[in-house]
């Protein structure tokens, strides 16, 4: 009975931290080393470098969140970060779209195309596109291990035309600033996450320690006798 009991503690533990990095795996998973844009108006590409990895501060990591790179790399539960554009259910008319550029995402990890060194993923940016900022991911791209889990249309945040216009992309005319600041959502989505973790490994730590309490109060078999 006692030795059931502890494995069946162990076991709760170990599920306990299994499903909090679970539910982080979108927030801790690697990002993109580089971003490189190109498109009409501009004399070169633009070239975007550093942390890409969500929940952290810095502009390829907010870029990333905003086109939904997370998205599409790990599914909708990535969703959940500040600042990810929405999937359409029906692609936009084609005259709606406005001038498009290229987003190419160097990502670590991703499965490289023959002949490449790292994993890339491309993105079409439609800053201008009626209703407000586009972005499609192409199929038929690679992911971690196989392809990605979404592809197709999706609605950016109003944010994003504010890190464009950043990086040399004007926004299109009426776009609203954004009414929050981008370090801090990110930061306040790193917390959550980090909060998580720390709780699984509390409740760990406690069935842990209750159990060796029971080991330690336990009376010998025979006692009292």
């Amino acid at each position: 009975m006692l030795r059931r009991l502890i494995v069946v503690t162990a076991l709760a533990a170990a599920m306990s931290i299994a499903a909090a990095i679970t539910l982080a795996a979108p927030a801790l998973a690697k990002g993109p080393s580089q971003a490189r844009i190109s498109g009409p108006g501009l004399a070169h590409a633009i070239v975007v470098a550093g942390n890409g990895e969500p929940g952290q501060p810095g502009r390829l990591g907010t870029l990333a969140v905003q086109t939904g790179l997370f998205i599409v790399l790990f599914g909708a539960n990535a969703g959940v970060l500040p600042q990810t554009p929405k999937q359409l259910r029906t692609p936009p008319p084609e005259a709606s779209l406005g001038p498009r550029y290229t987003i190419t995402y160097t990502v670590p990890g991703v499965t490289p195309r023959p002949g490449e060194q790292f994993g890339r993923i491309r993105q079409d940016l439609y800053p201008r596109a009626a209703g407000g900022l586009l972005v499609y991911t192409p199929r038929g791209q690679n992911g971690f291990g196989g392809l990605l889990s979404v592809t197709g249309w999706l609605r950016a945040s109003p944010r994003l035309a504010r890190t464009l216009a950043q990086l040399g992309i004007s926004p299109p005319a009426g776009t609203p600033a954004p009414a929050a600041h981008l370090v801090a959502a990110q930061q306040a989505g790193s917390r959550a996450v980090s909060w998580l973790i720390a709780s699984a490994a509390a409740i760990a730590a406690a069935a842990l320690a209750g159990t060796v309490l029971l080991l330690r109060h336990r009376k010998p078999a025979g006692a009292g006798r």
